[in-house]
């Protein structure tokens, strides 16, 4: 079974594709359920299960290799991630519940639906090692092009107000660095936070695989995102191939925080867009 679990706040109100509660789903059991979960909120929703073990299938709609069952561990799900969370219904007929942020969710049964919450496990998933490597499709160690995402904060202005302003490599938006690539070079990026808060990265029309976190290099499956939440004080290393023409925006998935500044683009050669910010189209950020 296939089952999408779409999760958004509506004036504070948690809602699981758009109703308030729990979201029952007939499963019976043996079955293998797929729970598609989406948090199209500004911050991290963390996802845990109760009733069964689980495995991570997938990450922002790419499989993973060698998924294992986990039990006790949450997944973090960054904003406007995906995470795909696949159990087994067991034998007994007991339900099984998936735990979206908090104690509703999606909760699975055939006789019953009386699954009753359970707390955030303290463990997190670590997909840096979960699961089993898998060959990529080009070298993300010989990159034609290499770049930096240093994340900060500093005073200044920005469209003419003062105030405490997000930085990228050092300088303020519009002031900010544009990625220029050619269509084919492979990429290598390393994003790193020292801003003090946390930035849910997303870069438009591309996958990135996660090489490192911390100098600490992946070793499970290949880990394939759009949207990487990067945590104060951390930085990350990805690689990825530019292999769709145009200008892409790269920029915190915190909404308020890229219109803030938090906005770079990824540009590629031959390119070019009639539209500037700021210009006769009153193309403002965000």
């Amino acid at each position: 079974m296939d089952v999408v679990a779409l999760l958004h706040l509506y004036n504070g109100v948690r809602t699981v594709n758009g109703r308030e509660g729990d979201v029952p789903i007939q499963a019976p059991p043996g079955t293998r359920v797929r729970v598609r979960v989406i948090n199209t909120e500004y911050g991290l929703m963390p996802t845990w299960v109760g009733g069964a073990p689980y495995r991570l299938a997938a990450v922002d709609g790419t499989e993973l290799n060698g998924a294992a069952q986990v039990r006790d561990k949450a997944v973090a799900v960054a904003a406007g991630g995906r995470a795909d969370i696949e159990v087994t219904m067991p034998e007994d007929g007991s339900p099984v519940r998936i735990h979206l942020g908090g104690p509703t969710g999606v909760v699975l049964g055939s006789a019953s639906y009386a699954a009753s919450p359970i707390p955030r496990p303290a463990a997190m998933l670590d997909l840096l090692t979960y699961g089993t490597p898998a060959p990529l499709a080009f070298d993300p160690g010989r990159p034609d092009r290499r770049f930096a995402y240093d994340m900060g904060r500093r005073p200044g202005f920005l469209d003419g107000v003062p105030g405490l302003w997000w930085t990228i490599n050092g300088h303020l938006y519009p002031d900010v660095p544009m990625f220029h690539v050619a269509e084919g070079d492979v990429l290598r990026m390393r994003i790193s936070n020292d801003s003090g808060e946390v930035h849910p990265m997303h870069l438009h029309g591309h996958h990135a695989v996660v090489l490192s976190r911390d100098g600490v290099p992946a070793t499970g499956s290949p880990w394939w995102v759009d949207s990487l939440e990067v945590g104060v004080g951390e930085s990350y290393e990805i690689a990825f191939v530019a292999d769709n023409p145009g200008v892409g925006m790269d920029h915190c998935h915190n909404l308020p925080h890229a219109s803030e500044g938090l906005t770079a683009h990824l540009m590629y050669e031959g390119v070019t867009t009639p539209f500037t910010v700021g210009g006769p189209a009153a193309n403002e950020p965000e």
